[in-house]
């Protein structure tokens, strides 16, 4: 096998045995590098702390980024392996680089959310309330100075948009990982990109449940989305305490929307579909694992107790579709 060979060609465990520790080295910066991300994934399975020590070295590439955005959920795999064996500069910086690609990503597949969207069309005239943030970007977008602004570029604040409030309730046992992780960080991003005149609160739980940001909470969107990435899957399954927890958060909110997300294979805690019979607008996003059959049909009755929708995400292309549906 030529070194050439293996620097393209190495993706199994079992095929770093043969290399000492500097030709594992070589293969490992060839692949960040070249930005070969399912390389330092599959590395990284025989040594996590030569990949953490190559990236603490030598940080992220150009390519290496590229490739993050092509495939954020090989990236997010990769953070997840051997972000405790990084020193905290470089662990900090990954994952404020998988944030931020994660809300270029969701604002991007999230047009319908924006500026543009049928609840932004109000024209503002003299005595009516404006959008300060929303004003801004438009007169970015237009290129124009302060003392050029007319009636035409504000942003009219529309209440119905202010009124508007979701609860995340997101499943962090062990079973959430990879995939699972970052669709809840994709409708994190589009939440809090479609919500930023509303509320938006995000309820983790495992074995216990816990408020991650709270609907009042003005917390920035990208440390939001670091702490789900850094949620670390461990615990059993209370989606009853979640449910409860996501109650308490929002006592105060005028019709509040509710997403939960997880697997449904809940297994400490009161059977959650008690608790459901609380809510009246109550979604189901039902992660799929190797044993769905029993979720699902959780899943599905949580979802109609609760008074709401049932999905599953197969692909992240289809998280633009739900979150519409659970929103708009």
């Amino acid at each position: 096998m030529t070194f050439e060979f293996e620097k393209t060609h190495i993706h199994h465990q079992r095929e770093f045995t043969s290399l000492d520790y500097d030709k594992m080295k070589e293969i490992a910066n060839y692949y960040l590098i070249n930005g070969n991300l399912n390389g330092l994934l599959a590395l990284s399975n025989y040594s996590q702390i030569l990949v953490a020590e190559l990236i603490s070295e030598s940080g992220f590439p150009e390519r290496a980024i590229l490739s993050m955005e092509r495939d954020p959920e090989a990236a997010v795999k990769l953070y997840r392996q051997v972000r405790w064996k990084l020193n905290e500069r470089s662990r900090s910086l990954f994952k404020r680089l998988i944030a931020k690609i994660v809300i270029k990503i969701s604002s991007g597949d999230s047009r319908g959310f924006s500026v543009n969207s049928k609840e932004y069309s109000r024209a503002y005239s003299p005595g009516m309330e404006f959008d300060l943030e929303k004003t801004i970007e438009r007169m970015i977008e237009r290129c124009k100075k302060v003392d050029e602004m007319r009636y035409e570029d504000i942003v009219a604040s529309d209440k119905r948009r202010r009124d508007k409030s979701l609860i995340m309730i997101l499943d962090s046992s062990g079973s959430m990982t990879g995939k699972k992780i970052l669709v809840a960080m994709m409708i994190a991003a589009i939440a809090s990109h479609k919500l930023r005149g509303g509320r938006y609160g995000v309820v983790g739980f495992n074995s216990t449940a816990f408020v991650i940001k709270s609907p009042m909470e003005n917390k920035d969107s990208v440390k939001v989305i670091e702490e789900i990435l850094d949620l670390v899957p461990i615990g059993y399954t209370n989606i009853s305490d979640g449910l409860k927890k996501g109650l308490e958060i929002s006592y105060h909110l005028k019709n509040p929307k509710y997403l939960l997300i997880t697997d449904g294979e809940y297994n400490v805690g009161e059977d959650p579909r008690k608790v459901a019979r609380r809510f009246k607008n109550l979604c189901v996003i039902h992660t799929r694992g190797k044993r769905d059959s029993r979720g699902s049909v959780l899943c599905k009755e949580i979802a109609r107790i609760g008074g709401s929708k049932y999905f599953v995400i197969d692909d992240i292309r289809q998280i633009q579709r739900v979150m519409r549906s659970i929103l708009d």
